[in-house]
């Protein structure tokens, strides 16, 4: 890394961490999925891997790490630096590194499902200055410039750009309320920490890891957000396979990552992209957006001092309408419409919130008032109170205290004299669903059928040379790192199961995970062999082949054919001169 790049990492480091400190000081709110899973709408852990600033390296060396098992990450893209192929450039975040093209950057969304977010065009201090290499602060103009373009340089090579990550870190509450305006979340760099359910979308907090950031350490941080069901959001810059050791250099390498998604990946914690982290769902609130002011059920009792603001004061998706509640010397309330609830169901409350000023000792609070099916209230319940005066999402999950709940709405208080000035929008009650009890396991009748232990287990084969143990994430999305390649010869060859003793009179089904890359003419097929009591072959049946390339699960049902079988075997045939590559996987066999 260059020396400007040095000064403008240290600069804010000094200047960000104490904003972490003040964050985690001050303000705490809320209560305590693998690559490509929808939002869980519960708290659980999970893991997300960014990378930030569009490096060549996360192309060519985290994406095909992470794809080995099956996760994929996000990258926050610097705009201006994309197609900077050569060094030294002119890049803003380094000049002496390696950025993607555009088309790059398209592969890794589409071919490796990595979400691109934001992270302006030229890479610059949003709300700072610096002697050495940004003299002045930019202006209100140049900042909306900064995180406009970016998006739209994304939109226009398709990339819908809905998150954002600030250069260095380095923003404040104007900063802030304008990222709001244009994405629905926001992640720093030295807001270090974890982030517990339901979020608060513009501070996600993350964990930096560069040189001098062991792998035991990321593990320890992984085991903490698994202890309270918390989201880890990873901050990773420059991939190498031989990185520096130096901190200032931002690099990591491409061991470590692999050990680091290994762990990941062995603890079993879902891997999620912002997007799909961000809680979301059916929004029972109707005008959630304030588009029609205080209307469609939602209330107030102080109309002078509650009332829609036009200026622009609200979040993404709809930034310009909000509501707007300035205190004054009574107690004043926001009242939403009334929500048929379920008294089984927990439900989750978000809604964006610009507290712009607020008198020390004094909080905006949140109340749900709670109604029988006549429509008389019986009960409420305080649910949070936030004195932090940031731009933020607030969220909580409720309840209904009793079995006669039948609807509930939501209140808003601004205390008497409190000094607040408010701005609130984008309210949302999502129901979580009535709690489901877990699928039972699946009872596999094969041992070693992910062929996490190769090709042993009572795995065998006649073709040692051309069917083989793979390790390189070629498997089931379920569990990709290994399975078992088959490379055609001149002859037929077979990977056998090891013997499964079945009830005779019993059904069975049985499935195989099979991926072809390659194939010139005939299959992949699936034969049972059967045996008698004293393991003497005595029947079969062929069930199936699979005739082209792509992955799919061939999957079939097996009824012994006499009552002399005592055991089966599977045997998977690999078609001779068929020109198939193919990797096999997830092999189960359970009684219906």
């Amino acid at each position: 890394m260059n020396l400007v790049g040095f000064a403008k990492q240290k600069l804010v480091k000094s200047c960000v961490i104490s904003l972490a400190i003040f964050y985690g000081s001050f303000f705490a709110f809320g209560v305590p999925l693998r690559a490509y899973a929808a939002t869980d709408l519960t708290p659980a852990a999970k893991v997300t891997f960014t990378f930030d600033d569009g490096l060549n390296s996360s192309l060519t060396q985290a994406a095909p790490t992470l794809a080995k098992y099956g996760f994929a990450g996000v990258n926050y893209v610097t705009t201006g630096c994309i197609g900077m192929t050569t060094v030294p450039n002119t890049c803003g975040a380094d000049e002496d590194e390696v950025y993607m093209t555009w088309d790059q950057v398209v592969q890794l969304q589409n071919n490796y499902g990595w979400e691109i977010g934001a992270h302006t065009v030229s890479h610059p201090l949003l709300a700072s200055s610096d002697p050495d290499f940004q003299t002045k602060k930019l202006t209100a103009s140049q900042v909306t410039q900064e995180l406009t373009k970016s998006k739209n340089d994304l939109a226009a090579h398709g990339i819908n750009a809905v998150n954002f990550a600030s250069p260095y870190g380095d923003y404040n509450q104007t900063v802030l309320a304008q990222i709001a305006k244009l994405y629905e979340s926001h992640r720093g760099f030295a807001d270090t920490g974890y982030n517990s359910f339901p979020y608060n979308d513009y501070i996600i907090r993350d964990q930096q890891v560069q040189a001098g950031v062991s792998v035991d350490t990321v593990k320890g941080y992984i085991d903490q957000a698994i202890a309270n069901n918390q989201w880890l959001v990873l901050t990773f810059h420059d991939i190498q396979p031989n990185a520096s050791a130096d901190p200032e250099d931002y690099e990591y390498s491409t061991s470590d990552l692999d050990q680091i998604a290994a762990y990941v990946k062995n603890k079993s914690v879902p891997v999620v992209t912002v997007k799909d982290a961000l809680v979301k769902g059916t929004n029972l609130l109707a005008n959630s957006t304030f588009d029609s002011g205080l209307a469609s059920g939602w209330t107030t009792d102080a109309p002078n001092y509650v009332k829609k603001n036009t200026a622009g004061r609200g979040s993404y998706p709809s930034p310009t309408n909000s509501i707007s509640m300035t205190s004054t010397n009574k107690n004043i309330h926001l009242f939403s419409p009334q929500v048929s609830v379920d008294p089984n169901s927990t439900y989750v409350l978000k809604s964006y919130m610009n507290l712009t000023k607020v008198k020390t000792g004094y909080a905006l609070g949140y109340y749900i008032d709670e109604y029988d099916s006549n429509g008389t209230w019986i009960s409420g319940q305080y649910k949070q109170s936030v004195s932090f005066a940031w731009p933020q999402t607030a969220g909580y999950e409720y309840k209904p205290s009793s079995a006669g709940v039948a609807k509930a709405r939501l209140q808003v208080i601004v205390p008497a004299n409190s000094g607040i000035v408010a701005y609130l929008d984008n309210f949302q009650w999502i129901n979580e669903g009535v709690a489901t009890p877990p699928p039972s396991a699946v009872n596999n009748l094969v041992a070693n059928g992910t062929f996490d232990a190769g090709i042993s287990g009572g795995w065998l084969t006649d073709g040692p040379a051309n069917i083989i143990a793979d390790g390189a994430g070629n498997g089931s999305p379920a569990n990709p790192v290994n399975s078992v390649k088959m490379t055609a010869v001149s002859g037929n060859t077979h990977l056998f199961s090891p013997k499964t003793t079945l009830n005779p009179s019993a059904n069975y089904n049985l499935s195989t995970y099979v991926d072809i890359r390659q194939l010139t003419s005939g299959e992949v097929g699936f034969y049972v062999d059967e045996y008698d009591a004293s393991g003497n072959w005595i029947s079969g049946q062929y069930k199936t082949g699979v005739r082209s390339v792509g992955a799919a699960t061939a999957s079939f049902n097996y009824t012994p054919t006499s009552g002399s079988v005592a055991s089966a075997s599977l045997q998977i045939i690999l078609q001779g001169n068929s020109g198939i590559l193919a990797y096999v996987d997830n092999v189960v066999w359970v009684e219906n």
